[in-house]
């Protein structure tokens, strides 16, 4: 079952990709680098998860977190389609990622442990970090990346995404990477750097239904919680120091 699963997941993310890149081609040009940020989100979340690299299911699931939010808005404007199939595509990304027998193919495999040699506690914080990331990622994007980016939105871009990879290669500057991205995008999102900022979501190739509003750089200042998880270790590491 832990093939079937998985093969369904490579599936679903392999969608997304291809969406995306159609968008990027065929869609709007406002939307050309969100559709082109978008598939590399979905394509590294594919590759990571086909090549077993030890962080990929977490990343993988943050991703089908930020999907399975999209639920969400059916409360407000009813069962459309397109985003009935973009959040639980999304939401069976993230539950058929759970459990001990896809991590055992992934942060608790053999090859892991003989490389990395992670601590118990160690590897909790990362796969709380790394789910952090692949969930408000997307959302950095969209936030970023809409129509008429300003400097700031390259600025927290590249805080995102050099601490994503930074990250997943256990250097601490990450974390603050992360912080910094997630402070900058909820404030600019909370009208407290200039203008309130808008986040836009292209739902399909056509551009015949887009999201917009200042919910998505809100919900990328949850990169704050990042620093907040390391928090206390990197205190009691300054104490023993």
């Amino acid at each position: 079952m832990i093939g079937i699963r998985r093969a369904i997941v490579l599936l679903l993310l392999s969608l997304f990709f291809w969406q995306y890149v159609l968008t990027a081609l065929i869609g709007p040009d406002d939307f050309f680098a969100m559709s082109v940020g978008m598939s590399a989100v979905y394509g590294i979340a594919f590759v990571g998860l086909a090549a077993e690299w030890f962080w990929a299911r977490w990343f993988a699931t943050g991703v089908g977190q930020f999907g399975s939010f999209f639920l969400l808005v059916l409360l407000q404007i009813g069962p459309e389609p397109t985003i009935v199939f973009f959040g639980v595509s999304h939401l069976l990304v993230w539950v058929l990622l759970a459990g001990e027998g896809m991590a055992a193919r992934y942060e608790h495999s053999e090859a892991t442990a003989e490389r990395w040699n992670f601590q118990e506690d160690s590897l909790a914080l990362m796969r709380r970090a790394v789910r952090s990331a692949g969930m408000s990622l997307p959302l950095i994007i969209l936030y970023t990346l809409g129509p008429r980016p300003e400097l700031l939105h390259v600025v927290v871009l590249g805080l995102a995404v050099f601490g994503t990879a930074g990250l997943v290669r256990g250097r601490t500057w990450s974390v603050f990477a992360l912080g910094a991205a997630g402070a900058l995008a909820l404030a600019d999102g909370l009208g407290y750097i200039g203008a309130t900022a808008q986040g836009y979501m292209l739902m399909d190739p056509a551009g015949s239904l887009l999201l917009s509003g200042p919910i998505f750089p809100i919900l990328a200042g949850g990169l704050l919680i990042v620093p907040l998880m390391f928090a206390r270790p990197m205190a009691r590491f300054l104490r023993a120091a």
